[in-house]
């Protein structure tokens, strides 16, 4: 999927500043996965302005290496009536209003104060899947088919405990084989898993991984297809979901 994002977004926006933007995207999302939770806000910032460093290179061709004033340049693109509105209202106004300035204007916690960071966090990244789904929608090069599978996958940030490094994606803390498989096909969907894929991710010992999978399609939490893939369902989605509530998460 990173790849196809690349090579659609770079159609119309320089190379260097899309994959500036990927690599934001992806640090903020990783970053809230693992529960680094100052570090996401902070990588929220450098997505804010990698994604204006983007509509400016659409709005003037000019390959900005950083945003000096966000508010000004803010302002600049909302005047530029040759933008969609996408470009100029929407997007500027989403990365500010619900990232930026989150992150920004968000007081010091006080004592006996519930700390904000868990929801600021996952409205960052909230906010920073729905501008990489909707710069897709207006800038792709690929099938219908395939873009809404991105969007989809897109749409599907705030799974805990996955990390991906080098390309390998795998959860990071130890928790039940069968939560593990889930955890992998819920970060895998829409796409699915083949056995092969879920045995490399998973590091808890194969024989454990087959009978997750035997319980769980026997429970209707995940269906294997015809193809071969593995697939969680909407009743394994809410499954896992209790499961990670009654963890805090």
């Amino acid at each position: 999927m990173r790849a196809q994002i690349i090579q659609d977004l770079s159609a119309e926006i320089n190379p260097k500043i899309v994959k500036d933007l990927i690599e934001s995207y992806e640090e903020l999302v990783s970053q809230h996965r693992s529960d680094n939770l100052e570090s996401a806000l902070t990588k929220a910032g450098r997505f804010v302005e990698n994604i204006l460093r983007a509509i400016e290179y659409i709005r003037t061709g000019e390959i900005l290496t950083e945003i000096k004033q966000v508010q000004k340049a803010v302002r600049q693109i909302e005047n530029d009536s040759n933008l969609s509105d996408s470009l100029r209202l929407l997007i500027p106004r989403i990365v500010v209003g619900m990232m930026y300035d989150l992150r920004n204007k968000r007081d010091a916690v006080h004592v006996k104060e519930i700390d904000p960071r868990h929801i600021d966090a996952f409205l960052c990244v909230s906010a920073a899947s729905w501008v990489m789904a909707e710069l897709l929608r207006l800038y792709h090069s690929s099938d219908e088919a395939t873009v809404m599978r991105c969007m989809l996958a897109l749409s599907r940030t705030s799974i805990p405990y996955i990390e991906s490094i080098d390309g390998e994606t795998f959860v990071v803390q130890r928790v039940p084989a069968a939560i593990e498989v889930l955890l992998l096909l819920a970060n895998a969907s829409p796409e699915g898993l083949t056995r092969e894929a879920i045995g490399f991710a998973a590091k808890c010992s194969q024989p454990s991984v087959s009978r997750a999978l035997k319980v769980q399609i026997s429970a209707r939490y995940t269906h294997r297809a015809e193809s071969g893939k593995y697939f969680i369902t909407s009743g394994g989605e809410r499954y896992l979901a209790t499961w990670l509530a009654d963890q805090g998460r």
